[in-house]
């Protein structure tokens, strides 16, 4: 059974992150990517794994935590953060790959709590938790929500959830899911919003890199193989 384990390891994917054509960078979100036995797992390490082969790129993935993976890819060539909501914010800072998934996102409940919420416009006058840095901030604030609640990771913000600092946590829906499936404490409440999530490349990796990227993962959404590789995690 998948586990939710939090926590920033590094891996290598391909090869050595210094000789690697490519570091990718992403955050411990199961069923995205976390660490199991070891090893980096979760359909957005398959898909990561597979556009590297597909693009033929040596690469490295390291989980950690998301705001310094955002902004090592912002900063460092040949490095890209996966995946990553194109936020008008965003949208200058890197180059894009992708779409990578294209999900909605969830509010995340304590079971039988908030009964008399059924609209999302009354659910965002309630308290809801996020993570630093994570592109549901920008989203939330920019629907009027009430309180916005930012913690380091996850981990936090679901402590704060279940302690009843926090009405809701917001989660894309595979994450949303998961976390419900595993835990009976928590329900999945309202739909928030429908996103594209991509590879997003710092600005000082090659350009001809990043098309590589954009192809592979193009390829994978055609063919099929995007929504066979997320269907195994289901």
């Amino acid at each position: 059974m998948k586990a939710l384990i939090f926590c920033a390891m590094a891996v290598p994917a391909v090869a050595l992150a210094g000789d690697a054509d490519v570091a990718f960078l992403t955050e411990d979100y199961a069923p995205y990517s976390w660490m199991e036995n070891g090893e980096a797992v979760g359909h957005g390490i398959d898909l990561i794994h597979e556009v590297a082969n597909r693009a033929a790129l040596s690469s490295s993935v390291e989980i950690t935590k998301w705001t310094r993976a955002i902004v090592l890819a912002e900063k460092n060539e040949n490095t890209c953060v996966f995946s990553t909501a194109r936020t008008e914010e965003r949208e200058p800072k890197f180059q894009w790959a992708g779409p990578m998934y294209v999900e909605s996102t969830y509010l995340v409940q304590r079971a039988g709590e908030n009964a008399d919420v059924t609209t999302l416009d009354v659910a965002l006058t309630k308290a809801i938790g996020t993570q630093v840095g994570d592109f549901t901030v920008e989203l939330l604030n920019g629907l009027g929500a009430a309180k916005v609640d930012t913690a380091p990771d996850l981990e936090k913000t679901l402590k704060k959830l279940r302690a009843g600092r926090l009405d809701y946590v917001i989660l894309g829906e595979d994450g949303a899911k998961s976390i419900t499936a595993q835990n009976a404490d928590l329900e999945m409440a309202l739909e928030v919003s429908r996103d594209e999530f991509f590879i997003a490349c710092s600005k000082s990796t090659p350009a001809e890199t990043v098309a590589k990227i954009d192809a592979a993962m193009a390829s994978m959404m055609a063919d099929g193989t995007q929504a066979q590789m997320v269907a195994k995690y289901k």
